[in-house]
């Protein structure tokens, strides 16, 4: 009979292996993700908020930058979610916007095997009411616009600027990024390329003969006064792009002046909502709005249909006024 051997000595065995996750600090965990981003081409106003709402997170949740990313788990979110909602008053909606990015990263590194599972994968978005279209009165924009100084170089700015928004519906973001070259004015239309839209795709926004003649005015005073190489149609006093808060800080102080503080909510959004609840009130079909607008869904545009109150009631009335039923 053979002999039976045993082992004797020792050799690697992979046990496990694969499953560990390398250790990984707070802020190694992040920097890794944004260096992702970075190489596909994220936005940086899109990586900002990420980084912001990640720093802010795990300063609520009690880390400090050197722990591991590993101990962070689902009730550390949720206690963020509370103190966001008791300690800071922010909206379900606000909430769930900041939670949207600190979920992103967390699926990103379970993605790349820095995390064995995201904490974020038990934690539910915060259930919301439906949100109300907040759009403007005739009377409230003219109101609006009357208190605008269009003598002033800052206010016929303005004025071109909420025009725009007004008129053809775009995102105060794209105001603020609007070149000289994107305005066709022979043709009458805007050509927004995808690195100056929301879903990165190029649109073609037509515009009226009435913003063709202010943006073609303030064109030719703009480059009148700071040279023929400025490049966007919309600058401060010194030629340069505007901050990206400055038409809402402007249309704030518009608002007050008019009275309107109390009355509605005049921004630039607002502006867009009442573009395009009067495009449709006037006879605009909601697929063509959904282009000009630059929805990649059409569920999004459909919250239009429902207009406002005042329009509802008006459309009732008119087919109330038709009916021949009588009982």
């Amino acid at each position: 009979m053979k002999r039976k051997t045993g082992v004797s000595k020792r050799r690697e065995v992979n046990v496990g292996r694969g499953t560990v996750k390398p250790y990984k600090t707070i802020t190694e965990a992040l920097e890794t993700v944004m260096n992702i981003y970075i190489a596909e081409g994220y936005r940086d106003r899109t990586m900002n908020d990420y980084r912001k709402y990640w720093q802010e997170f795990t300063e609520i949740a009690g880390f400090l930058p050197d722990e591991n990313i590993s101990d962070i788990t689902a009730d550390h979110l949720r206690k963020y979610i509370a103190y966001m909602l008791k300690e800071r008053g922010l909206s379900p909606v606000t909430v769930n916007i900041r939670l949207g990015g600190i979920r992103a990263i967390f699926t990103r590194l379970e993605k790349e095997g820095i995390i064995n599972e995201s904490p974020a994968a038990k934690v539910r978005k915060l259930k919301t009411d439906e949100q109300r279209i907040l759009t403007l009165t005739d009377t409230q924009v003219r109101r609006l616009f009357k208190v605008i100084d269009r003598d002033s170089f800052a206010g016929f700015r303005d004025y071109c600027a909420m025009l725009t928004m007004l008129k053809c519906g775009l995102r105060s973001n794209e105001i603020n990024a609007l070149e000289i070259s994107d305005v066709d004015l022979e043709n009458r239309v805007i050509l927004l390329p995808g690195a100056k839209n929301k879903n990165r795709k190029t649109r073609t926004v037509p515009i009226s003969p009435k913003v063709a003649e202010e943006l073609e005015q303030l064109i030719g005073e703009t480059r009148e006064y700071f040279g023929d190489h400025i490049t966007h149609v919309f600058t401060n006093q010194f030629g340069e792009p505007l901050r990206e808060d400055h038409l809402r800080k402007r249309m704030d102080k518009y608002a007050r002046t008019a009275g309107l503080k109390d009355e509605c909510r005049a921004s630039p959004h607002s502006l867009r909502h009442s573009f395009a609840v009067n495009f449709l009130k006037n006879g605009g079909d909601i697929r063509t709005l959904m282009k000009v607008l630059g929805h990649s869904d059409l569920s999004t545009t459909q919250i239009y249909l429902d207009f406002t109150d005042d329009v509802v009631t008006e459309q009732y009335n008119k087919v109330i006024a038709n009916d021949t039923l009588d009982v």
